[in-house]
């Protein structure tokens, strides 16, 4: 097929039907946290307030890390829906809940001893200690549910269903709300109080999700998976084991990446850190956008992938990539437009007003620079090559981000947060530029197809 027809009546409404949902579910997540801090601040103290922070801090970055259960079932279910095998669909997906309620197990024995030794380092001692330590003890104990959310969302997701996904996450983060309100403003319970509230409400969402995935399923889909012995569940582990593996990595190094750049900022001064704080809300923003239309790409190319069409494979990839291209661009010119409007919106502080306007230029520009990574990180999660995905955010991490920014910090002996920002856009670039190359590369090659059987 030429080029031409290749681009030639896109699916563009597959791509928007899968996208938005998972856009608005975004959206409302960090809703939530503005209304968490809002009810602490006016109705607790700071000691409550610093001590969700630091709860926040440390279960962000757990539930972060094990994030890949999401991504390696939808792209597990994906391929082989689009395969035209359903029943083997419900085997990934019940060896993935099986692997999410192991790694719950683990956390929930050794939370005993890991919570407290965490909470030594990112809590002052004293009051706000004690009070983060509960708030984390508690909600810890949301983790099963959480985990099985994400498998049974990633199941829907690779099944080409996004709007129920949609549905869990809206009645979550309303539920979490309303009781946040009765925990927190009417009871006083503080920062147990938000912890209580998260933690009810996101076992309510396992339950629906449950029940969602029930009523979504056929007969004989459904029938499979009420039998949970005999059905093969002792083999084919390799598969979700390495991709999964593959994805922590991947996920944990990011989650470096990121850090870094907020403790890189805070080395370098108080004003410094806080601006960073401002524009990294601004890339966060601006994911939220992205995000809908690379999930798509991972749901799309699972698919197509899985009935070895690779043409319907790159028009499924075109479809939810041009979209993402022109999203990137609106973020981009609304940032740069109205920069003294954002800036004005996040703090009226005269210093961190300059702090932050001096160096707005680089998150302005993100959103254009990393589309090219969300999409393609979509797009290798769909298929499988977890490896690479892998192996380039390593190379992109160890071999363009830190020397990007500790070279010129070596040479002048001073950080400098305009080099800082130069290597996380360095970064985003690099994870472009490299799975580009490998998206040319097993184009050229249809090593596509060495995924396509799972």
């Amino acid at each position: 097929m030429t080029r031409r027809a290749l681009l030639t009546g896109l699916p563009h409404g597959r791509a928007f039907a899968l996208a938005w949902p998972l856009i608005v579910a975004n959206v409302s997540v960090p809703l939530v946290g503005l209304v968490d801090t809002a009810m602490l601040g006016h109705f607790s103290d700071t000691q409550n307030l610093g001590a969700v922070a630091a709860g926040s801090i440390v279960l962000s970055a757990a539930y972060w890390v094990l994030s890949f259960l999401r991504l390696g079932t939808t792209s597990l279910v994906g391929r082989t829906i689009g395969a035209g095998r359903p029943l083997d669909a419900i085997a990934h997906l019940q060896r993935s809940l099986l692997l999410a309620g192991a790694l719950a197990a683990a956390v929930l024995i050794l939370q005993w001893v890991l919570l407290p030794l965490v909470m030594g380092i990112v809590a002052p001692a004293g009051e706000v200690r004690e009070l983060a330590t509960a708030y984390a003890q508690i909600r810890v104990h949301s983790l099963p549910a959480v985990l099985g959310t994400l498998v049974i969302t990633g199941y829907f997701i690779g099944a080409q269903d996004t709007r129920r996904p949609l549905a869990i996450a809206i009645v979550v983060n309303v539920l979490n709300l309303g009781l946040d309100v009765w925990f927190v403003a009417g009871l006083g319970w503080g920062a147990q109080g938000a912890a209580w509230a998260t933690m009810a409400a996101e076992w309510v969402g396992l339950v629906l999700a449950a029940v969602l995935l029930w009523r979504f399923l056929d007969p004989d889909p459904r029938s499979r998976l009420r039998r949970w012995r005999g059905q093969g569940l002792r083999r084919r582990w390799r598969a979700l084991l390495t991709m999964n593996a593959d994805l922590a990595i991947r996920t944990t190094l990011l989650y470096v990446a990121l850090t870094f750049l907020t403790a890189a900022g805070g080395r370098i001064g108080e004003d410094v850190l806080a601006a960073n704080a401002i524009l990294l809300q601004l890339t966060l923003l601006a994911s939220y956008g992205l995000d809908g239309y690379a999930h798509a790409a991972e749901a799309m190319s699972a698919k197509a992938l899985g009935t070895r069409d690779l043409d319907e494979f790159h028009r499924a990839n075109a479809a939810a990539t041009l979209p993402a291209l022109g999203i990137a661009g609106a973020f981009t010119a609304v940032f740069l437009i109205a920069q003294d409007q954002f800036i004005a919106l996040m703090t009226d502080l005269p210093d961190l007003t300059a702090t932050t306007a001096q160096y707005y230029h680089w998150a302005a520009w993100l959103p254009l620079i990393s589309v090219a990574a969300y999409q393609l990180d979509g797009v290798f999660i769909g298929t499988g090559q977890s490896r690479i995905m892998r192996n380039t955010m390593l190379v992109a991490v160890i071999g363009v981000y830190l020397p990007t920014f500790l070279i010129p910090t070596w040479i002048t002996g001073a950080p400098d947060n305009d080099w800082l920002w130069a290597a996380f856009t360095a970064l985003n670039v690099a994870r472009g530029v490299f799975l580009g190359i490998a998206y040319w590369r097993l184009s050229r090659t249809r090593g596509w197809l060495s995924t396509a059987e799972t």
